[in-house]
């Protein structure tokens, strides 16, 4: 921890610890050991002058006030919080974590970029295999959308695949020259494996959206309205 806050700090960020104040995330159900000894390196070692330790739920339900009105401003909502290899649901009362109610589902970001590569190699695509992955998760950043309705979307792209399908140009390597991937299907059925996971993982059927059903319910009753009202996603 010590090595990798020497390298952040004095190597990226390029500052004097001792002249700011730092605000630091952790993930939710963080350990109290954990954040005492975070606290203890950064106070003894680097003398910063104050540390806030913030659940990274709470810093994305905060993280809409610069552009909303003062009056819309809460602290009260339900985060998905979906990384590379775990999902997790999360809400939030009045800024405070309710941490016995937090689920999590075996399913992010990682599965989505190994699903689409599987999609792109059942199409028997042109893509070298050792850059099938990179390609894959190029991909799911800069085309992947979540779709209401699953049939309706496939009928849209048969239809009109012209106007749906996207070109991604792969720019050329050292080893490879310069090739293009027609985008189709992956696009939607990537971020579907959320609502149907049995689609990457026979042994966990149970969806996103029924998780945060139970999420919601199982939080104190008072609290369900403003938990239901505001929810958004943190970054994948």
């Amino acid at each position: 921890m010590q090595r990798f806050m020497e390298q952040v700090i004095y190597k990226v960020l390029r500052a004097e610890p001792e002249d700011h104040y730092f605000l630091l995330t952790e993930p939710p159900l963080n350990t109290p050991e954990n954040r005492e000894y975070t606290a203890e390196i950064m106070f003894e070692t680097f003398n910063v002058p104050g540390l806030y330790i913030a659940v990274q739920a709470v810093l994305a339900l905060a993280a809409p006030w610069s552009t909303c009105p003062k009056e819309e401003r809460v602290l009260t909502g339900t985060v998905v919080d979906s990384g590379d290899g775990v999902t997790h649901v999360i809400p939030v009362v009045d800024g405070y974590v309710v941490g016995s109610c937090i689920k999590h589902i075996p399913i992010a970001g990682r599965d989505i970029t190994t699903f689409i590569q599987y999609l792109l190699r059942e199409r028997e695509t042109n893509i070298p295999p050792e850059m099938s992955m990179e390609v894959a998760k190029q991909i799911k950043e800069r085309y992947s959308y979540v779709c209401p309705d699953l049939a309706k979307e496939f009928a849209k792209y048969d239809s009109q695949p012209d106007k749906w399908i996207r070109p991604h140009v792969v720019p050329k390597t050292a080893k490879y020259p310069e090739f293009s991937v027609d985008v189709g299907y992956e696009r939607f059925l990537g971020p579907e494996i959320f609502f149907q996971p049995e689609f990457v993982n026979p042994d966990f059927t149970t969806s996103l959206s029924d998780v945060i059903e139970e999420v919601i319910q199982n939080s104190p009753i008072d609290a369900r309205r403003g938990l239901y009202g505001v929810g958004l996603p943190s970054q994948m």
